[in-house]
């Protein structure tokens, strides 16, 4: 599942280094979902068929250009799908050549993903990492799940822990959360089911990513600062055992943000909107259960 904003198929990463890597004996299913802010082109779209069609690529394109929340697009199609592992990207990772074939020969493991090393500092890994300390990186090889967490993109999730997850849960990823730290709550919740904690991963291979984390705040948009600042008050929230208890004590921590990380008042209005409403503004938008692909490619 590649997830697109203000991108065409031709210029996303993601999907340039896919379509260029070793797919031998695998069934590969590429689902693209364009959140908008336009349409995909005709002609874009119809060279990125003929392309997937030549790798042996099934490709399907869904087009809902009103920005959906990321946990629900997640949710949507790991519950409508068939599939032995279900991987997340986003529209600007570099994938190298063998990653599917490191899922492939390793197929016994819950979760098999590479080390993140950011565009922004390309010499520094920095996922995956300690589930308490971020700054304690965990170097490739084994990794118990309930002490870990990493990104989404470029992590494949087997079908035994989603299950275990949906039977547990009822959902995968939580969707109070819609952009960043949707990854962090998925290893919350594998932290605190039990069933799931103690599960393996394996780090394998490298991944380069676009990491907006890593940016200055002067280099960031009020857009990218408000997204950010929901995630963090969000995070704040829902660590705690009662956060309707926690409402005073958030709405101050929101006029700390809104200093701290340079909210305009506009931004500051809709901060103390997610503090009252507990989830984020995008949360409220749902996906047609019955949405279609605009168009697709089928292996045969």
């Amino acid at each position: 599942l590649i997830i697109l904003y203000n991108c065409s198929l031709s210029e996303s990463m993601t999907i340039k280094s896919i379509l260029g890597s070793e797919l031998n004996s695998i069934q590969l299913n590429m689902i693209i979902w364009n959140n908008g802010p336009t349409l995909l082109e005709e002609n874009d779209i119809v060279n990125h068929l003929e392309a997937s069609q030549k790798k042996g690529i099934s490709s399907f394109i869904y087009q809902d250009i009103r920005n959906t929340s990321l946990s629900k697009i997640y949710n949507y199609f790991i519950q409508k799908l068939n599939y032995d592992f279900f991987v997340i990207f986003d529209q600007d990772s570099n994938v190298q050549f063998s990653f599917f074939q490191n899922i492939y020969q390793y197929t016994n493991f819950a979760i098999i993903c590479p080390a993140i090393y950011p565009k922004q500092k390309n010499d520094k890994q920095c996922f995956p990492s300690d589930f308490e300390q971020r700054e304690l990186v965990i170097l490739k090889g084994e990794f118990n799940l309930g002490t870990t967490r990493t990104i989404n993109s470029g992590t494949a999730i087997s079908k035994n822990l989603i299950e275990i997850l949906l039977d547990k849960h009822n959902y995968v990823f939580d969707e109070k959360f819609a952009f960043y730290h949707t990854d962090h709550r998925l290893f919350d919740l594998i932290h605190e089911t039990s069933e799931t904690a103690l599960l393996k991963g394996l780090c394998i291979g490298e991944m380069y990513h676009d990491m907006t984390c890593e940016l200055p705040l002067e280099n960031l948009s009020q857009h990218a600062r408000l997204e950010i600042a929901f995630a963090k008050m969000l995070m704040r929230m829902y660590r705690t055992q009662n956060p309707k208890q926690q409402i005073i004590r958030n709405l101050f921590y929101a006029y700390k943000m809104k200093k701290k990380d340079q909210l305009n008042f506009n931004s500051f209005l809709t901060l103390l909107k997610c503090v009252i409403t507990k989830e984020h503004p995008r949360s409220k938008v749902t996906i047609d259960n019955n949405i279609k692909p605009t168009h697709s490619y089928v292996v045969n």
